[in-house]
């Protein structure tokens, strides 16, 4: 899990404008979501600058999910962009930051 500051997260000036798109799942996100998760989030990755994951109506329920969200997260650091998760729950933040340091987690 990486915390950043508001200058951190600001586009450079040559890369221009950035797209923000904005994922919000529901329910228990297990094992059997973890495909179709990844899927999305590999799409937003592809063409978005910033990628918001608002988990305030989801829970990350295993380790599966929380890699999808790490590896989409790390696609878009590569890329110099970002992916923010919303509303997380403890449980759900314990499983994003066993996964990995590369999403940005807010805590509420």
């Amino acid at each position: 899990m990486t915390v950043l500051d508001a200058a951190a997260l600001a586009p450079a000036e040559a890369a221009g404008p950035w797209l923000t798109a904005t994922l919000r799942p529901a329910g228990a996100l297990g094992r059997a979501d973890a495909d179709r998760l990844r899927a999305a989030l590999d799409a937003l990755s592809g063409c978005a600058s910033l990628v918001v994951l608002d988990l305030s109506e989801a829970r990350v329920g295993c380790r599966a999910v929380a890699a999808a969200v790490d590896g989409a997260a790390t696609a878009l650091e590569e890329r110099g962009g970002c992916l923010l998760c919303l509303h997380a729950d403890a449980e759900s933040r314990a499983r994003l930051a066993d996964a990995g340091t590369h999403a940005v987690v807010l805590t509420p």
